[in-house]
C-alpha cells in the first residue's frame, strides 16, 4: 500500500515538474517572439540636409536669439537649425528616442555646457522638456548607458503609419569667453526604436 502511495506521489511529482518546465519555455517562446518582433520593427528618419551639426566658438548667441532662429540670416556654424521627419513605417505602435551623439576631432572643444538645445515641432511649439524658460545644454541630457558617447535628447511615440516632424535649434551660450583661437563642437542626429 505504502508503495503504491510512493508511486502516486512520484508520477504527480513528475507531472508538476513538466507542467512548470512546460510553462517556464511557453513564457520564454512569448518573450523571444516579442524581440523577434521588436528588431524586425524599422524607422525612418529624413534630414532637410544632413544629420550633423557644427558649431565654433565665432559669436556666442543668447538664448532668446538661439530658440526664436529660423535658419536664415546668420554666418554659418554659429547657429544650426535641422528639421527632420522620424516615420513609423510599421503596423503597430513602437516607441523611439532621438538622441545625439558627439564627433571628436582632434581640435580644441567648446565645453558641452556652453552648447545650448531647444527643440520644437513643426508649428514650433517645445518638445517636452524645452517648455521651462531655462534652456538645456547637451551636458545636461542624460547619458545613454548602451550607446557611449551618446546623450538622450527626447523619448516618444508614433501609432502606425505615422510621422512627427522636429525642428532642433542649438548654438553657444552667450555666457562663452570668447578666444582667437577656433574651437568647435560637433555631433550627429540618430534614432533607434527603444
Amino acid at each position: 500500500m505504502k508503495r503504491l502511495e510512493g508511486k502516486h506521489v512520484f508520477k504527480s511529482g513528475l507531472i508538476v515538474l513538466f507542467a512548470l518546465i512546460s510553462f517556464v519555455l511557453i513564457i520564454a517562446i512569448v518573450v523571444k517572439i516579442g524581440e523577434l518582433k521588436k528588431l524586425s520593427y524599422d524607422v525612418k528618419i529624413k534630414f532637410d540636409t544632413t544629420d550633423v551639426i557644427y558649431l565654433t566658438n565665432k559669436l556666442p548667441i543668447s538664448d532668446t536669439i538661439g530658440k526664436s532662429y529660423a535658419g536664415i540670416g546668420m554666418e554659418k556654424n554659429i547657429a544650426e537649425y535641422k528639421e527632420f521627419v522620424i516615420t513609423n513605417p510599421n503596423e503597430g505602435k513602437i516607441q523611439y528616442e532621438i538622441y545625439l551623439k558627439k564627433i571628436d576631432n582632434n581640435k580644441r572643444d567648446i565645453g558641452s555646457s556652453y552648447i545650448k538645445l531647444y527643440l520644437t515641432d513643426e508649428n514650433d511649439n517645445p518638445m517636452e522638456g524645452f517648455e521651462r524658460p531655462k534652456v538645456n545644454s547637451y551636458y545636461d541630457l542624460y547619458s545613454l548607458n548602451n550607446q557611449p558617447g551618446s546623450k538622450l535628447l527626447y523619448r516618444g511615440t508614433l501609432k502606425a503609419h505615422e510621422s512627427k516632424k522636429f525642428i532642433l535649434r542649438s548654438w553657444v551660450a552667450d555666457t562663452y569667453i570668447l578666444s582667437n583661437d577656433l574651437e568647435d563642437f560637433s555631433f550627429d542626429i540618430d534614432v533607434r526604436i527603444k
